[in-house]
């Protein structure tokens, strides 16, 4: 049983503010987080919002496994939950799953006091091969020890291959895609980080990589949701 994190993107309608948890929309985000955090397999749920885009929403869900999501989403009281959910947004949003190298991604999406994550989505050919997925995956690691060792803002990193193909989001062709969670103290960290020698002498492991074919970095101001 492969333990996996449900990804959702959720496009807040104007007007709504689900961080306040004493607004009508607050206590709405709480109602869908509780109802999941009862179904089996739950693990925990993290939420906050894009920084370079604030309506935009975004929910990581640790699950014990795929299936466990596809049960409640199967179940009776899913169309309910969603119903609930929809009432946030602005229109249709994204959702898909992600299988990290290392499980949970709890170090890269919150800590303690100011936190930043910076949420990477790579996109590739849609028959991208295992071998050349694993040549990825070794190129990334260097390139994540290496900003591991040169930025002490850096808090932990996680990647993982997307269970589901990807819209791309340049041409809305089926990509295979890879995603990332990278802790920063704070965003400025980050961009500051991305004008030494250290991250310039090796981001070609990353935008480098054989049939690269687009690559989205954001950062998400996330909170571990709790009860």
């Amino acid at each position: 049983m492969t333990p996996t994190t449900e990804v959702a993107l959720i496009p807040l309608a104007e007007g709504q503010n689900p961080d306040d948890p004493t607004s009508a929309a607050g206590q709405t985000l709480k109602a869908c987080f509780e109802t999941v955090s009862k179904q089996d397999g739950y693990q925990r749920a993290y939420w906050g919002r894009q920084v370079e885009n604030n309506s935009i929403g975004v929910a990581f869900i640790d699950w014990d496994s795929l299936d466990h999501h596809k049960k409640f989403m199967e179940s009776e009281e899913f169309p309910s939950f969603m119903g609930t959910l929809v009432s946030l947004c602005s229109g249709p949003g994204k959702m898909y799953h992600v299988h990290w190298d290392n499980h949970p991604p709890v170090a890269a999406l919150v800590g303690d006091g100011v936190h930043a994550t910076e949420f990477l989505t790579v996109y590739f050919p849609q028959d991208y091969s295992a071998d050349d997925q694993k040549a990825f995956d070794q190129n990334v690691y260097k390139f994540l020890d290496v900003c591991k060792g040169s930025a002490e803002s850096l808090k932990a990193g996680y990647g993982g291959w997307i269970v589901e193909d990807l819209d791309d989001p340049n041409t809305s062709e089926k990509r295979k895609a890879w995603t990332a969670v990278v802790g920063w103290d704070k965003v400025e960290s980050h961009l500051n980080f991305r004008n030494t020698p250290a991250f310039q002498d090796n981001v070609h492991l990353l935008k480098g990589a054989k049939d690269l074919k687009g690559l989205v970095n954001v950062h998400v101001a996330v909170k571990e949701w709790k009860q």
